[in-house]
């Protein structure tokens, strides 16, 4: 599934370039050299902040070889300009999204300005790729360490620029771009979805199986190549089969839709006749919301992933991004879109050749790839912290009435996983069963594992406490699976049931993450709830240690200073013990998104019997107190990059 290739042609080929240039005997750029062989810069760098479409307001921040810092903001177009006089090159020029949905860009100049005139350095999907061939991991974010920033040298960037190039010879001649000596880093360029702006389309950055970054062509999936060091050009990306551009109209379309509150099949030509999604004929509804939630509501580009085969025919795995009326509240929508038969004219001219089709699930269901942190208070010895990784399957009860469990078969389950309702107060989903099953369970059976993500993968965090699965669970697969083994965009069969046992239909659920193993935990930059909170909240000798209607949770998302980890759009509170009746749990989420109180800090309420979906579902709901044999968790939950992640902190009394 994943390929890496040496690149020592490329070197060897670089390497004769640099000789024949250095033998030129030219007077060089007149900039006084430091003692490290480093240069004192001038000027100032600007470039393009895209990923296919401008990313506008993300913060961008420059890092130079000694660690000082400059910070600006995208502007119209994704353009920057940030003034460097007085630091000293290589720069890491890293831009975060201002809604955080998409990993951070990355690039890298190893060259310094000198002059009025700036030194265009773009920060884009194919910069980030150039970054991460820099780097043992590839993860760029590597790179923040003065230590191996100081270490890129400008052949180290060219070496990786000519391998990348080589990949993309197919996709730069479809553009209309020179497959020679094309520079990422310092052509300029505009993001209108043409030219080079429609290279970058053509190309996805996902997260390998460890954590390093690879990269894909969204017309062959499959063919998947790591980024580090040792990334050769052995292979040739295939072009896409449609302009980059070919779904741009969707954009305006959905958002005039969106305006009047229709976001079903009547929003013609975006939303196709027989669109289906998730059990509705409506885009909203299908993912949990509603179409008054968009009212007013901008829809961006949309952003292809992939062109896959579904039922016989060619469709594009989409993200629909968007921004609510507030102009503060953004997130992203994935769908499916078809070619359709006719092209349609719109009054402004242009061709509208595919529209949305959705999934055609008469029910709801979503599979994503999960990538969780666990951390005890407690001093328990079976509590081992560790990572883990595999499926956040989310079957919701309240769209699914029938619904009363579910069977899901595919890539990477050995077994079918069996789901059914939960015992837990606050639950709307179907839960992972607690014990491994071989048919559908019938009512009044439910589950006590209460949760959602199904573990593939696992890894201590200490190397002197190890972790083993408890036997017999349902939620654990019954042998460690390697995430390389499980193809990209991997589909599931998802069978449903009645409270009977009775089957009430089938659908075929596309996880839209990449497949990961647990070590790809240690190089996610993960938010942390504050100290003062956890103590209070998740210890038995805090202030806060008794029976609770609602919490205030506080948390950070600073990294060494810098704003890094994935944004928390959701918070869990889970407290669970044994009754005279049986085992009890009462669980509570946050509801809509969380106050910023200040850089890089955060707070939401969460009530007890408040489920993810808002609704409150019992009165005069508490969460337990922690007593011996009860137990408390704060799960900080996230959405990346078609990657679910969840920060779990837990006392065991």
């Amino acid at each position: 599934m994943y390929r890496s290739s040496v690149r020592t042609a490329v070197a060897a080929a670089v390497a004769v370039v640099f000789f024949q240039l250095g033998g030129c005997g030219g007077s060089g750029s007149g900039a006084a050299a430091t003692s490290s062989g480093q240069v004192a810069a001038a000027g100032s760098v600007s470039g393009t902040v895209a990923s296919g479409s401008p990313l506008v307001g993300a913060s961008v921040t420059l890092t130079d070889a000694t660690g000082a810092t400059a910070t600006t903001t995208s502007g119209a177009q994704g353009a920057y300009t940030i003034p460097v006089k007085g630091m000293t090159a290589p720069f890491l020029i890293v831009a975060t999204d201002a809604t955080g949905l998409a990993t951070p860009l990355v690039t890298v100049l190893a060259k310094q300005p000198s002059g009025a005139a700036p030194v265009i350095a773009n920060v884009t999907t194919l910069t980030t790729a150039i970054a991460a061939m820099l780097t043992a991991s590839g993860n760029p974010l590597d790179l923040l360490a003065n230590s191996a920033l100081a270490k890129v040298t400008l052949p180290s960037v060219q070496i990786a620029t000519i391998a990348l190039d080589t990949m993309l010879a197919n996709i730069l001649t479809q553009n209309g771009v020179q497959t020679a000596g094309y520079d990422p880093i310092g052509t300029a360029f505009t993001p209108n979805h043409t030219g080079a702006d429609a290279v970058i389309d053509a190309l996805a950055l996902i997260n390998g199986p460890n954590g390093g970054l690879s990269l894909i062509s969204t017309a062959a999936p499959g063919t998947v190549v790591p980024l580090n060091r040792q990334t050769g050009a052995s292979t040739t990306f295939v072009a896409p089969p449609a302009p980059a551009n070919y779904l741009e109209p969707l954009a305006s379309l959905l958002t005039t839709c969106a305006a009047s509150g229709v976001l079903n099949t009547a929003c013609s030509p975006a939303i196709d006749p027989a669109y289906l999604e998730n059990g509705s004929t409506d885009l909203a509804v299908a993912h949990g919301l509603t179409d008054a939630t968009f009212v007013g509501a901008v829809f961006g580009s949309p952003k292809t992933l992939a062109f896959l085969t579904r039922n016989g025919k060619q469709v594009a795995l989409v993200q629909l991004p968007f921004t609510l009326a507030n102009g503060i509240d953004a997130g992203i929508l994935y769908s499916f879109a078809q070619q359709r038969a006719t092209p349609v004219t719109l009054p402004n001219g242009t061709q509208l050749g595919w529209d949305l089709i959705g999934n055609q699930s008469q029910f709801a269901a979503t599979i994503t790839s999960q990538l969780s942190r666990h951390t005890f208070l407690d001093a328990r010895l079976a509590d081992v912290n560790r990572y883990e990784a595999g499926l956040t399957i989310s079957i919701p009860q309240t769209t699914n009435p029938p619904v009363y469990s579910a069977s899901v078969s595919g890539p990477g389950l050995a077994a079918p996983v069996w789901l059914l309702a939960r015992n837990a107060v606050g639950a709307s989903t179907l839960g992972l069963s607690d014990t491994p099953l071989s048919a559908a369970p019938v009512a009044p059976a439910t589950t006590n594992s209460n949760t959602t993500l199904y573990r593939w993968s696992w890894q201590s965090l200490s190397s002197t406490a190890s972790f083993t699965p408890p036997a017999s669970t349902g939620y654990y697969a019954p042998q460690a699976v390697d995430a390389s083994t499980v193809p990209l965009y991997a589909s599931y069969t998802v069978t449903f049931y009645d409270s009977n046992g009775a089957q009430l239909g089938q659908s075929s659920v596309v996880n839209t993450g990449s497949p990961l193993n647990a070590a790809a935990g240690s190089v996610v930059p993960w938010p942390s709830l504050l100290p003062d909170f956890a103590t209070q909240f998740l210890t038995p000798t805090g202030t806060l240690a008794g029976s609770q209607y609602a919490m205030s949770v506080t948390w950070s998302s600073l990294i060494n200073g810098k704003n890094l980890a994935y944004p928390v759009t959701s918070v869990q509170i889970q407290t669970s013990g044994m009754a005279a009746a049986g085992p009890f749990e009462v669980d509570g989420f946050s509801v809509g998104f969380p106050n910023n109180t200040t850089f890089g800090q955060y707070q939401t309420t969460v009530s007890a019997g408040v489920n993810s979906a808002g609704t409150l579902t019992c009165v005069n709901c508490q969460f337990a107190p922690l007593v011996p044999g009860n137990s408390r968790l704060v799960q900080l939950s996230g959405y990346q990059n078609g990657v679910s992640y969840f920060d779990i902190t837990k006392y065991n009394d």
